[in-house]
């Protein structure tokens, strides 16, 4: 397994989605999603946890269920769920995740990973440094992200986007809201190429 000194990446137990809105949970909530997700892992609700769990490098998926935990042991772990009504993956870095035909998505993920969320009701991420997070054909789409990232919303109904550092944002025929908050309150540049970004263009 590669050693990294990165931050290691927050478990979605740790953000929530609320009617569009993205932040942390509160302890209490943090308790109760992380022994519902400790729940779902007990019982093999994912084929994947059937070995165990994803590890470094594998290809992991599950569907046509109620719900589904993904997790990964390591890195470069590539994860997909669809046709479910709930479904959420934890991993490090260098991780790609795909959710669709699902109607609330979560993900949490370190550095470098690839999140692209579609055909659902509500979307939530949490990704590190240098992570690129697609959002489509949803209504709801909410994630945090780190520095140099850059995030697209296409064909929703609402996106809010909180960048931790600098990044930059795409919102392509957003029905309602394009909320993208940037580090200290400071209000986001719009830039030549139609974006929003934080930090400069």
């Amino acid at each position: 397994m590669r050693t990294s000194a990165r931050t290691p990446a927050r478990t979605f137990a740790d953000f929530v989605t609320i009617s569009g809105r993205v932040g942390y949970a509160r302890p209490a909530m943090r308790f109760y999603a992380l022994t519902f997700m400790t729940l779902f892992a007990s019982l093999c609700l994912a084929s994947c946890w059937n070995n165990g769990g994803c590890v470094e490098g594998d290809a992991c998926e599950c569907s046509q269920g109620d719900e589904c935990y993904l997790g990964c042991d390591g890195d470069d772990c590539d994860q997909r769920c669809f046709q479910m009504n709930r479904c959420g993956a934890v991993c490090e870095h260098g991780c790609s995740f795909e959710c669709f035909d699902v109607d609330e998505c979560s993900a949490s993920c370190g550095d470098d990973c690839d999140l692209n969320c579609h055909n659902t009701a509500a979307c939530g991420a949490i990704c590190d440094r240098d992570c690129r997070y697609e959002c489509h054909d949803t209504s709801r789409c909410g994630v945090s992200v780190g520095s140099g990232s850059v995030v697209t919303c296409r064909n929703v109904t609402t996106c809010e986007v909180e960048c931790r550092g600098s990044c930059e944002v795409f919102c392509n025929n957003v029905g309602g809201e394009c909320r993208v908050t940037c580090p200290g309150g400071e209000a986001a540049v719009v830039c030549p190429n139609g974006s929003r970004s934080c930090g400069g263009c």
